[in-house]
């Protein structure tokens, strides 16, 4: 006779196998860490200013006679181009010409005289002293004639270089004198601008080369029709005007093709930075529980890191140089950029490759 208990628990343990072939084994799902991120913004590295400038010719010659006269002509106006050796002004050459024509006719006389006298001196028919003061007197007569020769070619102003003319103050029939200004002519391929930098803004490391300060600053020149050209340092005076306090900082970029930036034009100067010569362009401000040191590292400012969130919402550990602290945070000059996304809070529970659920997001500008 078969035990009726032995089925029972036999069938017991068959259904509970059964039912444990239907469940599929769980995996258990590791939870994410929860972080705080501040976000570098557009603004944080750096912000535009903007600087009313003024424009200067990067080689500029102030032309003018040699000699005095009555504005003849004049050939040209401010914004023409001009070669080398281009007549740009006349005076009325009359008495000039006049002076050319009487020491010319003097000189001739004299002339005569000397290549008449010549025989005579070696007949001994005249004396030697007597030649020798017509001699005198024709080389005399002869420096005058190339002298009124030389003024009378004053009277025509030429362009020393090329070059384009940015300023033509007088009139034709005017009375001009000697070394009166009549026009101005500057490098038809080079443009300065200058502008005025207030003492906070301007540079606390004087010794930046050239090529590190454009590289910080940036400058681009914006012209009344809103286009804009890049600009580079070319000297900045070394100490402060003493009525208004700022510093002069002169520009320079190449003369824009479709336009001529005109000596005395008024522009714009744009910079991207912080500041111009500021040493803190190019930093940014992040909160001082961002930063943190490894584990036995010494405690200078180069071994100093942060947890950036990457785009798969894993975390680097990123090598940051910092600098200045502030009452706010930190000022971060290297190892950031423009859309890093910095852990903010739990800094201390992460590790390199982790995953991170991000629940407050904080822009930094």
């Amino acid at each position: 006779m078969k035990n009726p208990i032995g089925l029972t628990v036999a069938m017991t343990a068959l259904a509970l196998s059964l039912s444990g072939c239907d469940k599929a084994p769980q995996s258990k799902e590791k939870a994410l860490l929860n972080v705080d991120v501040v976000e570098i913004g557009d603004d944080s590295l750096g912000s535009e200013l903007h600087f009313p400038a003024i424009a200067a010719a990067a080689d500029r010659a102030e032309l003018s006679f040699l000699v005095a006269g009555e504005i003849n002509k004049i050939n040209v106006k401010a914004g023409d181009i001009v070669k080398k050796d281009t007549v740009l002004a006349t005076l009325d050459p009359t008495d000039y010409k006049l002076q050319v024509d009487n020491a010319k006719a003097r000189f001739d006389v004299v002339d005569s005289q000397y290549r008449r006298s010549k025989p005579l001196v070696d007949k001994g028919l005249l004396a030697k002293s007597q030649f020798d003061e017509i001699g005198a007197q024709r080389a005399i007569a002869k420096a005058e004639l190339e002298l009124a020769r030389l003024k009378l070619s004053y009277t025509e102003l030429k362009a020393p270089v090329d070059g384009v003319i940015s300023r033509v103050p007088v009139q034709q029939f005017e009375n001009v004198g000697i070394g009166q200004s009549i026009l101005n002519i500057h490098d038809a391929t080079q443009v300065d601008i200058r502008i005025q930098v207030p003492d906070v803004l301007f540079s606390k490391h004087g010794g930046k080369t050239r090529e590190e300060n454009n590289a910080t600053i940036r400058p681009h020149v914006r012209t009344e029709d809103g286009k804009e050209y890049r600009a580079s340092v070319k000297e900045f005076t070394a100490q402060p005007d003493p009525e208004t306090g700022s510093f002069m900082v002169t520009l320079t970029m190449p003369m824009p093709e479709d336009k001529f930036i005109l000596d005395g034009m008024t522009v714009e100067v744009v910079v991207e930075e912080l500041g111009l010569y500021n040493d803190r362009a190019s930093q940014v401000e992040i909160p001082m529980e961002t930063v943190f040191n490894e584990d036995g590292d010494a405690l200078d400012p180069s071994n100093k890191f942060v947890w950036v969130v990457g785009a798969d919402n894993t975390v680097e550990k990123r090598k940051v140089k910092v600098g200045e602290l502030t009452p706010t945070g930190v000022l971060v000059t290297s190892g950031l950029e423009r859309g890093d996304k910095v852990v903010s809070e739990g800094v201390n529970r992460l590790r390199a490759g982790q995953s991170v659920n991000i629940v407050a997001n904080k822009e930094i500008n």
